[in-house]
């Protein structure tokens, strides 16, 4: 059954946690004086110009030659070269397609240059990447040495509490960690305290729209959860109406474990209240009337239950949607032609909707992306990645992600830099949003969890379960699980 299933597997897992004691960091990373030349803090913070990209750059099918990006900044610790020993490439797993990663692309290449270590990424979609870490986990397989981590406070408290990832403390002592929001360094961290990964983005949301719609059906622009179910559903009915029945309210991720975490930890955060009470993982019965009323009240799409992160902005960008809550990285993708094919020139974007009376926009969940050092692979592997775990953090590449890219950068001080408030859009809603940001810690069941909350709003979404009942349900699923 569903339920002995659940239980051998959480048997398995406390096995492996008695089975597989923590390994010391092995001789290779031990080679390395991470304050060397420079204290380390002064090592990653280093700054270089921004330049126009050479073509000795373009690689993995990526064009990046022309664009601009800061090529130099970051210096490598002193003892790398004999710690890696004859190290020339490394295996990660990464996140979609490389085309929508110019600065993972920039970035291994810096890399590699400096290292001599090629990076071979292993382009996957969203939805296998955890399976396919977990399988080579399991196996002890050291086919991937680098886990790419699309929700690393989700995944690191699974992955280190089975010992199937190295932890990396070395890199994180206090002088290292003050660059860094300790929001964003807790979602890093295992349930034993220690730092298992390095954050390299942050994925933070906003709600795009569509001014014209809006003009059109006389509808403004919505502040509060309550005023976007009602404007969403006013946009739904405008649009059928004057534009097809494909046209569409608001679309959203909602096939998504990731986003599915991300709008529960909005409609929660946004009334001061944590999805985790007293240790353990409670549905908040407003935040879950607000996530269903969208559907039941508002104008969601019922395909949003099928949408991926990256799909459900594909359909806004065809102009087939009004409303649509997604990454700021979309404000460059919208703005481009070849992408925002429906919606050139009129779309706009602002900070996520506050609770009704109690008034904080752009409240979420502190959406972190990392990497995660697979345990089973050779010292000098691991001190080859270890050194990809510091240049990913460093000004240098954290600059590249938000100038080049667009994600949002997890050193604060990039926000200052000249370059990214002139040319970067909307620095000003960006800035507040990572502020808003908050970290919380989850159970290493938590994905399961999530597995159960989607299958239950999805009933209510496809109007098989009212809501009260399908939230009754999902708890008593919930509470089992834990």
């Amino acid at each position: 059954s569903y339920m002995t299933k659940k239980a051998i597997q959480f048997c398995l897992v406390g096995l492996l946690m008695v089975t597989f004691s923590l390994t010391a960091l092995a001789a290779g990373a031990g080679d390395i004086k991470w304050d060397k030349p420079v204290p380390m803090a002064e090592r990653i913070a280093g700054q270089g110009p921004v330049e126009v990209i050479p073509a000795d750059y373009d690689d993995y099918g990526v064009k990046l030659s022309g664009k601009k990006a800061m090529l130099t900044g970051y210096k490598l610790p002193d003892g790398w070269k004999s710690a890696i020993g004859g190290v020339k490439n490394l295996v990660l797993t990464n996140s979609g397609g490389l085309k929508h990663d110019p600065a993972t692309v920039l970035n291994a290449k810096i890399f590699e240059k400096l290292t001599g270590v090629h990076l071979d990424l292993i382009e996957m979609k969203d939805a296998l990447l955890w399976p396919k870490s977990l399988s080579v986990a399991m196996a002890r397989s050291t086919d991937v040495d680098i886990f790419y981590s699309t929700r690393s406070m989700l995944e690191i408290p699974h992955m280190s509490a089975a010992r199937w990832i190295e932890p990396v403390d070395v890199l994180w002592p206090p002088e290292a960690r003050a660059l860094y929001p300790e929001k964003l360094l807790d979602t890093i961290k295992g349930p034993d305290g220690k730092y298992y990964g390095s954050p390299f983005c942050l994925w933070a949301m906003h709600l795009f729209y569509r001014p014209s719609w809006l003009k059109e059906a006389g509808v403004e622009v919505p502040n509060t959860w309550q005023e976007l179910v009602v404007a969403s559903k006013k946009i739904d009915d405008w649009a059928k109406k004057n534009k097809g029945p494909d046209f569409t309210g608001m679309v959203y991720g909602m096939g998504d474990r990731d986003q599915l975490h991300q709008i529960w930890s909005m409609t929660t955060f946004s009334q001061d209240k944590r999805i985790m009470v007293d240790g353990k993982v409670v549905i908040d019965p407003d935040a879950w009337g607000m996530m269903t009323d969208l559907w039941t009240k508002g104008g969601m799409s019922k395909e949003s239950t099928e949408y991926q992160w990256s799909s459900a902005p594909e359909v806004f960008a065809k102009g087939k949607a009004g409303f649509i809550i997604t990454g700021g990285v979309y404000m460059k993708n919208f703005a481009d032609p070849e992408f925002g094919t429906g919606v050139e020139n009129d779309w706009d974007v602002t900070l996520l909707p506050a609770w009704e009376g109690v008034g904080k926009k752009g409240v979420a969940v502190a959406g972190n992306d990392s990497w995660m050092m697979n345990v089973s692979i050779s010292p000098e592997k691991k001190a080859a990645a270890m050194l990809w775990f510091d240049y990913q953090r460093s000004y240098q590449a954290q600059f590249n992600e938000l100038y080049l890219e667009g994600n949002e950068s997890v050193i604060n001080a990039v926000y200052e830099h000249p370059a990214v408030m002139k040319e970067v859009s909307r620095a000003d809603l960006r800035r507040p949003t990572v502020a808003a940001m908050i970290g919380e810690s989850y159970p290493p069941g938590m994905l399961e969890i999530l597995d159960v909350f989607m299958e239950y709003l999805h009933q209510v979404a496809l109007g098989m379960e009212s809501a009260d009942a399908a939230r009754t349900k999902a708890q008593q699923e919930i509470d089992s699980i834990q």
